[in-house]
């Protein structure tokens, strides 16, 4: 069987493309060969091109029994609305009308759960939630490709919907962030914490993923989140343990912070035009849609994708972060004193 799989240069995608290339002919939809070449050599076929360029899209499908569509302009803070519009939707239509010329057998689709924004309904949040009217630029895009996905009803395509993914060669995810934070003792609480939210280790998406591929439930969307849920506050208190780092003693109230990002957002914008985005990073160290990712409480219920696709996560937060902290000690990244607490708590583990 011969798979595509798009956005394998990027943190979900290449940990896709690394577990189907286990049972099947694996190539990969890049933009950047080179970039794509350095990182896994001769391993993949390689077929470049670009989620706004719709020749290239067809032309990659060619041969292609089964698709698997990760790739999606990123979220980022500052990016214009018509850079994800693009990608994540155009992009989206152009690869499904080349899967209905070519009669691809199976389409994997991966959305977010971001397309509920943060006003939910109800909890647990499940499958049937409406999605949310005000959402970032990131996944306003992504509720407009489950849109057009909707409109191929002919197509054999399954969506998945992962929560807050972490795990190793997630370079810059939020996780990844914070725990290089907190290891330099730089992190602060917004608010009390109290709020719960339910992350998902890389390994459990990637599976929900294979087992829509395996699936003939066509047309259907499927939650992929964690075991098990937590407060944000313990959260972080787990990513300490990780680390072998304090816990942070400072909190600021929730308002402060809320006003800071009204104050730090529009002065980030000046500063990137007039002096460049290279000082001081391109982002404010804090935004409103960061604030309310690690904020807002919300849980999910996955019992649908176990009961349809046969797939129940099984990674806890503890061996996640785990993991997650021995790969990124490896990066050059962590100060010296963590990365031997690390190493010297993986020595005694083994």
């Amino acid at each position: 069987m011969k798979v595509l799989v798009t956005g394998a240069t990027g943190f979900v995608g290449q940990h896709v493309a690394a577990r189907l290339a286990t049972s099947a002919d694996v190539a990969i939809f890049a933009r950047h060969e080179d970039k794509a070449r350095a990182m896994f050599g001769d391993r993949y076929e390689i077929r470049r091109g670009d989620l706004k360029d719709a020749s290239s899209i067809d032309a990659a499908l060619e041969g292609i029994d089964r698709v698997y569509h990760i790739a999606a302009r990123r979220d980022h803070w500052g990016m214009p609305y018509d850079d994800y519009y693009q990608a994540n939707v155009v992009g989206t239509r152009a690869l499904l009308e080349s899967a209905r010329r070519r009669n691809t057998s199976k389409i994997v689709y991966c959305s977010s759960v971001g397309v509920y924004g943060h006003g939910y309904k109800y909890f647990p949040v499940d499958e049937a939630h409406p999605f949310g009217t005000h959402l970032s630029y990131y996944h306003k895009s992504k509720a407009l490709a489950e849109e057009v996905v909707r409109e191929y009803p002919d197509l054999p395509v399954v969506t998945v919907r992962p929560g807050w993914i972490y795990g190793p060669n997630d370079e810059w995810g939020g996780v990844t962030q914070m725990l290089i934070k907190l290891a330099k003792g730089q992190f602060a609480f917004v608010g009390s914490g109290k709020n719960r939210l339910h992350p998902v280790f890389i390994d459990d998406v990637v599976s929900g993923i294979v087992a829509a591929g395996e699936s003939e439930r066509f047309g259907e969307a499927y939650l992929l989140l964690g075991p098990e849920h937590t407060t944000f506050r313990e959260y972080v208190y787990a990513m300490c343990d990780a680390l072998g780092a304090p816990r942070p003693r400072w909190t600021i109230p929730y308002v402060t912070g809320r006003a800071a990002c009204y104050a730090l957002e529009p002065a980030w914008l000046l500063k990137n035009r007039v002096l460049g985005k290279n000082l001081l990073g391109d982002k404010p160290p804090m935004t409103r849609d960061t604030l309310d990712g690690v904020a807002t409480h919300r849980y999910f219920d996955t019992s649908k994708a176990t009961r349809d696709l046969g797939h129940t996560p099984s990674v806890i937060i503890a061996e996640g972060l785990r993991t997650t902290v021995e790969w990124l000690a490896g990066t050059g990244r962590l100060p010296e004193n963590v990365v031997e607490r690390i190493r010297e708590r993986g020595a005694v583990t083994a």
